[in-house]
């Protein structure tokens, strides 16, 4: 079966076409946010971009109009020959962080959502929970050799400031003064995006509540894990994170 789905991923790639840019990262990572300010940098610069496609590449367990996705799938097949021919950017989060964000997501922000007991079931989980992302993440670091170019861009990093942006930018190859990026960096912070999106001045976004963990978003700073899980969580992810591939350098 294996065999099969790599055959059929080797041969898809060749519908695409070569250097396909392709943005993948796990739910709650800032896709959205890197997402807004690509969109506004190419309305400003009146440019076409469609060869750029952000995905999370099946690592999601539930989409917003309630659609539940086999969460298997990622674990039964962990190559990725469709991209062979494109370009990735990796975006990546500390997966404590994506955890915390991301049992808000799947009971919170979709219509016939997940429930859970607690959230320390969803956390621990062996399926849907921490051990997913560490997979997930794992699974790129093996395959990051695969596509014909590779980026690993970190949140972290867009939080600090532009230079993780004007990296993204170099690498799709988009020009831009960098006055002209700071302005929208700067007007795509998380505080106005909230506030736009409380007044649904944010196209594409599926409205479940204004209620602050009902909405896309939501507390967009590094190290939230430590107020938002319990310390037994905490314990739980941290040592889960002693299997994460240290290309990205996470410390426990």
């Amino acid at each position: 079966m294996k065999f099969w789905r790599n055959f059929k991923d080797f041969i898809l790639s060749f519908f695409y076409p070569r250097n396909k840019i392709y943005v993948i990262s796990f739910p709650n990572s800032g896709r959205t946010w890197l997402k807004h300010m690509l969109f506004e940098i190419i309305k400003e610069l009146h440019i076409n971009e469609s060869n750029i496609e952000f995905s999370h590449d099946n690592s999601e367990i539930i989409i917003e109009d309630g659609t539940r996705i086999d969460p298997n799938i990622i674990f039964q097949y962990t190559d990725r020959y469709k991209y062979r021919r494109a370009k990735v950017i990796f975006l990546c989060r500390d997966p404590r962080d994506i955890i915390a964000s991301n049992y808000h997501q799947v009971t919170k922000r979709a219509r016939n959502p997940f429930i859970f007991n607690k959230k320390s079931d969803f956390v621990q989980h062996n399926i849907l929970g921490f051990r997913r992302i560490i997979h997930f993440y794992n699974l790129w670091a093996k395959n990051r050799s695969i596509p014909n170019d590779f980026l690993l861009i970190k949140y972290e990093n867009l939080l600090s400031g532009i230079d993780e942006l004007e990296n993204f930018l170099n690498f799709i190859n988009i020009r831009i003064d960098k006055k002209l990026i700071t302005k929208i960096y700067n007007a795509s912070s998380a505080d106005k995006m909230r506030l736009n999106e409380k007044n649904n001045k944010i196209k594409g976004f599926t409205h479940f509540g204004k209620e602050a963990n009902q909405m896309k978003v939501r507390i967009a700073k590094q190290g939230s894990y430590l107020s938002e899980l319990t310390s037994d969580d905490i314990n739980f992810c941290n040592n889960e994170m002693k299997e994460l591939d240290i290309y990205y350098n996470y410390k426990i």
